[in-house]
């Protein structure tokens, strides 16, 4: 793929960081051939069980260290999103990349959005309110994240009026309760169904193993956001283990997106705010885990009553998510493993709009957006026979509740949208291993609906270890994406037909190398088709049509680099581009994407210092082109004593002033400036 003018100077960049991470490597250590064989699985949030100690250095207590990082790049770090179970990273049938409590923590990382924000290929932006989420050259406005399937320990918690993940405050799981987050680009329907279409994210939670006890935790930034949360975990003697968390966040008078006039910012301000709860507990023991969760999120914003004055109004919204979990698993003798699960969730947001009902009455137009549903499936495992590792797997989602209203104060509903859907899935994978240096994985699902239809969608992979510290990966996959209630209730009125599922089918190449224990490197190669990709239409009143066929082409590129002092290097370049049969590019799509992580203990493991930096390259909006931005957050982690963590953030350290459009015929919007936030963490058992 040429590279294009644009993001020549980030390719180069990415080359000049390449360099300085080889140029360090001592002669003995590029030779490969003294690469050590393959270890055993670890997992990714694991703390290192190899310290060294520098000469003269006081021994680390064992809290310190238990978060000792590991000097070395592991090899075999164990990832579940591409299969569903518990895997080598090597092994697994995606290209999977994983963020760390431990790097949450260095990096002052604050929602989901942030995580995500520091993946290969994925581009955010942000309307002031919600996190849209763009993957692999295709970030589509209105589509609320509905492309990616978005799990919370294996649990699907995509909505079913949009299909959207939400990635805010409405998340279910404070940071701060985050093992680790996996991202497996690509399409994942072959095993997950709809909505994996550009790929799937699993956020673990931690086990309480790193929740025991009582913590506590407060920030406040310099916006004036407070938030505050406490968690307690407990195990007993019989193995059974809980825990339960529970935050708040408050943040009054809101800086204000938009520049206005100095006499009227504390009108606008006053108006503006924000409020989110959120509690998530469970219990674990003999196979069985129950878990709940709730999220509430409210929001403030002022609203111009008339377009010539000053006259203001309050828009108010309400988002209130739920949801309970029951899972269990058990072996079935020697070669049959076990799961099942069962969850229901619900939504239920509102938002309500003032307007001029008269002269001088206000009343409001109120918009309902309510779902309720029901999952579960079963998967039944086994390794009965030589070289084969075989999984079958059960899904059913039934819509209980689906129902979009649209109506004001004194007229009642003016509108009101009811469906309901049922979807059965039927897989099966097969892990066969010819041999120690090839594995084939060969995967298919067929999934139901009595909206959407029918859906087969394969998987295919040949994953060969071509030498002890290099691995090669060939992925073939398909996946879909039926239209959701949204869609249907935007083209309902006007007698439009509903959209048709919008489908993928993807090859990909990948290959992974470490040049010495400290040093790795990644490249994959991709080439998309996409059909019938459900976009709205650029008319005044816009639609959603099915779009023409699409093709769309990728290379990541990414290094990862360790010093036996302590310091880390993260550092990925992603060059993507989609085109229709014209030639012609999407929207909100940038074609370049560069990201730098780099972290190093100042004190030992008292003191450590994360600088991030995210450098993105023009993109072409339905207005005009919006120019490419480098952002850079920097972060302090102090732990004066033990069981206390002091933590300092800056982001958009630089100031850089930048917009996206991320919404349909709106205008491009400032995105955040330069912020500080001071979060302090007591920890006791």
């Amino acid at each position: 793929m040429s590279l294009k003018p644009e993001f020549r100077v980030l390719f180069h960049g990415f080359l000049a960081v390449l360099w300085l991470a080889v140029s360090g490597l001592p002669a003995q250590a590029q030779a490969s051939e003294h690469a050590a064989p393959p270890a055993a699985p670890v997992p990714a949030a694991s703390a290192a069980s190899v310290v060294r100690l520098q000469p003269g250095s006081d021994e680390p207590d064992l809290e310190e260290l238990l978060r000792q990082e590991l000097r070395e790049v592991p090899r075999e770090v164990e990832v579940s999103a591409a299969s569903r179970f518990a895997q080598s990273a090597a092994q697994a049938p995606a290209v999977t990349y994983v963020v760390t409590a431990a790097e949450i923590q260095r990096y002052g990382m604050r929602s989901l959005a942030d995580i995500l924000r520091a993946m290969p290929g994925i581009h955010i932006s942000f309307d002031g309110g919600f996190s849209y989420i763009g993957a692999r050259g295709l970030g589509r406005p209105a589509d609320f994240n509905s492309r990616l399937l978005v799990l919370l320990d294996g649990m699907r918690v995509n909505e079913n009026i949009y299909d959207a993940a939400l990635i805010d405050g409405d998340f279910f799981a404070d940071v701060d309760l985050i093992d680790r987050v996996e991202y497996a680009p690509g399409p994942g329907s072959a095993v997950y169904g709809n909505n994996a279409f550009l790929g799937v994210v699993n956020v673990i939670t931690k086990r309480v193993d790193k929740l025991r006890g009582f913590q506590l935790r407060s920030s406040l930034d310099s916006e004036g956001q407070k938030r505050l949360r406490a968690s307690w975990g407990w195990r007993g003697e019989s193995g059974w283990e809980g825990w339960l968390s529970s935050s708040q966040m408050q943040h009054s008078r809101r800086s204000l997106m938009n520049e206005y006039p100095p006499e009227h910012e504390p009108a606008l301000r006053a108006l503006k705010w924000a409020r989110d709860q959120r509690v998530l507990g469970g219990v674990r023991g003999d196979g069985i885990s129950l878990q709940a969760g709730f999220s509430s999120v409210r929001e403030g914003l002022p609203y111009f009553l008339t377009e010539d004055t000053w006259d203001l109004g309050q828009y108010n919204s309400r988002g209130v998510n739920t949801f309970y979990a029951l899972d269990y698993e058990r072996s079935l003798g020697a070669h049959w493993d076990l799961s099942l699960h069962l969850s229901g969730k619900r939504v239920d947001f509102q938002k309500h709009s003032p307007f001029l009902d008269g002269p001088d009455t206000v009343s409001f137009y109120n918009e309902r957006s309510l779902g309720r549903w029901i999952n579960g499936d079963l998967r039944l495992s086994t390794q009965l026979w030589a070289g084969h590792k075989l999984m079958f797997g059960l899904e059913y989602q039934r819509d209980l509740v689906q129902r979009v209203s649209a109506g004001a104060d004194a007229y009642g509903d003016l509108f009101v949208f009811e469906g309901g859907n049922r979807r059965n899935g039927l897989f099966v994978q097969d892990e066969w291993r010819l041999n120690d240096a090839h594995l084939l994985v060969l995967g298919l699902r067929q999934d139901r609906a009595r909206i959407g239809g029918s859906s087969w969608n394969p998987r295919l992979a040949w994953i060969w270890r071509a030498r002890p510290d290099a691995s090669f990966k060939l992925l073939y996959g398909s996946a879909f994406r039926a239209a959701n209630l949204f869609e249907f209730q935007v083209n309902e009125p006007r007698a439009l037909p509903t959209p048709e599922p919008e489908r993928v089918r993807s090859l990909e190449a990948a290959w992974d190398q470490a040049l010495s224990p400290q040093l790795q490197l990644r490249a994959s190669a991709f080439v998309s088709r996409l059909r019938n990709l459900i976009s709205l239409d650029d008319s005044p009143q816009p639609y959603f049509i099915n779009s023409p066929r699409l093709r769309t082409e990728g290379l990541e590129l990414g290094l990862e680099k360790r010093w036996d002092q302590g310091a880390q290097l993260r550092a990925s370049l992603s060059l993507q581009r989609t085109r229709d049969p014209q030639g012609q590019g999407l929207s909100n799509s940038p074609h370049a994407l560069l990201k730098l992580h780099y972290s190093r203990p100042l004190l030992g493991d008292r003191l450590q210092l994360g600088w991030q930096l995210q450098a993105t390259s023009r993109r072409h909006t339905d207005g005009e082109d919006l120019p490419g931005y480098v952002v850079q957050n920097l972060n302090l982690l102090w732990r004066p004593a033990s069981g206390h963590e002091l933590s300092l953030g800056l982001y958009n350290l630089t100031q850089t002033r930048y917009f996206d459009q991320p919404v349909v015929q709106g205008y491009p919007l400032p995105q955040p400036r330069r912020s500080a936030q001071l979060s302090w963490t007591w920890s006791f058992e």
